[in-house]
């Protein structure tokens, strides 16, 4: 057994521990304090279990080793060029797919139904009529996993769903939506996709929602749209900042519009969730020792 595993601020089970372990020789390290920390801790390692801390900045100083992280998005990277110093990537697709689904399904409600002022309501209130989910158009702007299982909840509320693809012309696609969910993954072809243009010439009143990187949309953009009575109501959660941290830039930003209902990175929070990452990212690395690698990324 002459293989190296490195695990970087990973909570291993005792199973999880035992599995690796029996299979490679195991390394279980605390987080990294700086992309150089990391770099050094991995120095030797075949393969590296690793959370996101400093990951994605040091991808490029990495050399002959085998990644996996236990999530979908880690940002933004060149495959290619990683493979030039062997370096190969393996995500945990469809980790927290239902669980961010749930969140989905719950702000769509949210936007239109606005019904959480009524719920232990304590006082009179006059009753104001809003808007069921029945025959509005959806954008869906993504078909990766996520959007197609959205699709048909969306569908199952006898919503009228679509998909935009790479060859349509944006513009024209979303112009009739009531409701664009984006669903785009990071790469070359999505970044800031959804910006002055998308937003400015949306249908008044629309609503848009997403739960990916804004390295495919600016929130600039959809404040502004906000302002100018075009969008009505956004729902963001804050994908690129740490789970559950409300002091940064960008959930700030976001959170100053009253329009927008913002969440702190929180879609993916379940139990079952964390379960199915850790479990996918130990099964790439058996994979990977077999020689059957899965969930490869190829990505720009």
């Amino acid at each position: 057994m002459n293989k190296k595993i490195v695990t970087l601020w990973v909570n291993l089970s005792e199973e999880n521990s035992e599995r690796l372990s029996a299979i490679a020789n195991l390394e279980i390290l605390d987080s990294p304090s700086s992309v150089d920390d990391l770099v050094s801790k991995v120095e030797w390692a075949d393969m590296i279990y690793s959370n996101w801390a400093y990951l994605l900045e040091s991808l490029s100083r990495l050399k002959n080793v085998f990644v996996t992280y236990p999530y979908v998005e880690l940002g933004v990277f060149d495959t290619e060029e990683l493979s030039k110093n062997w370096v190969t990537i393996a995500n945990a697709e469809g980790w927290n797919r239902e669980s961010v689904i749930e969140w989905v399904m719950y702000m769509v409600l949210m936007l239109f139904r606005k019904l959480s002022h009524t719920v232990r309501a304590t006082e009179d209130f006059p009753v104001k009529l809003e808007e069921t989910l029945v025959a509005k158009k959806v954008l869906i702007v993504g078909h990766w996993s996520f959007g197609t299982q959205i699709w048909v909840l969306c569908k199952a509320f006898w919503m009228n769903v679509n998909f935009f693809d790479r060859w349509d012309n944006l513009t024209e696609k979303s112009r009739d939506s009531d409701l664009i969910i984006n669903s785009l993954n990071c790469n070359t072809s999505s970044e800031n996709l959804l910006e002055e243009t998308f937003f400015m010439n949306l249908k008044k009143w629309a609503y848009y929602l997403t739960f990916v990187r804004p390295y495919t949309y600016d929130l600039d953009w959809l404040i502004k749209s906000i302002d100018a009575w075009i969008v009505a109501w956004a729902a963001i959660d804050c994908d690129p900042e740490k789970f559950g941290d409300t002091t940064n830039v960008f959930y700030q930003k976001a959170l100053s519009n009253s329009k927008i209902l913002v969440t702190p990175h929180i879609a993916f929070s379940t139990k079952q969730a964390i379960a199915n990452g850790a479990e996918i990212a130990i099964q790439n690395i058996e994979k990977f020792i077999d020689n059957e690698p899965q969930n490869i990324l190829a990505k720009k």
